[in-house]
């Protein structure tokens, strides 16, 4: 049984970034980027192929219901397009690649694979025209599955790997506190400009939040 949706809300918290983070993080986010532009493209090789095929075309013509969601299902699977296909693709080239594979852990690796994944299901259902492939100026994130492993949160800190990052963490902030205090689902880094990083906390929502206005003197 699948695990029951909760609201969720980003709290975003800046952190600290030396200049030898700053070079590691960049590295990280370039090797992220070919992995993304990589399964990207493999993505839309499987989907169109799954698109002009006759199994798919023909499931268009039948009425909606369990029989036309076998048939979409079974044009999918002749051409392995799926989120799962596309994850066990990103392990292959990952290993290939060896840097790749020492700088995106496994857990990230899944996520920019339901990422590129997505971007071309929205072309297959005819929500997008096109995608578009990541320049170095436009890949400006990264997140891990859980808070359990690859980029995670930990006392205050990002951690992802040997990497670890202090926060700058404003105690008056009853923004961020209230986001501290709930349950991380994920937690997702992302640049800015320049050298500038945030950690984006996803959190679900556990009770009420309140906050009293104050009065400017």
């Amino acid at each position: 049984m699948p695990r029951a949706k909760t609201p969720s809300f980003i709290t975003e918290i800046p952190l600290i970034v030396t200049s030898q983070d700053e070079a590691e993080l960049s590295s990280r986010f370039q090797a992220g980027r070919q992995l993304y532009n990589a399964l990207l493209n493999e993505s839309m090789v499987r989907m169109n192929l799954v698109r002009h095929s006759d199994a798919f075309k023909s499931a268009q013509n039948f009425p909606k219901g369990k029989a036309r969601n076998e048939a979409f299902s079974d044009a999918r699977g002749a051409y392995r397009y799926s989120e799962y296909d596309i994850q066990a693709y990103a392990t292959v080239v990952a290993n290939q690649s060896k840097w790749i594979a020492q700088k995106i852990d496994s857990n990230t690796q899944q996520t920019l694979a339901k990422r590129a994944f997505t971007a071309s299901e929205k072309v297959l259902f005819g929500r997008a025209k096109k995608v578009r492939f990541k320049v170095p100026n436009r890949f400006n994130s990264m997140e891990g599955k859980t808070n359990k492993q690859g980029i995670r949160w930990v006392e205050n800190q990002l951690v992802w790997g040997k990497l670890k990052l202090n926060a700058i963490i404003d105690p008056a902030n009853l923004v961020i506190e209230h986001g501290l205090s709930c349950r991380i689902k994920y937690v997702r880094i992302i640049k800015r400009r320049f050298t500038d990083y945030v950690a984006g906390l996803c959190s679900s929502f556990v009770k009420a939040f309140r906050f009293k206005s104050r009065k400017i003197l």
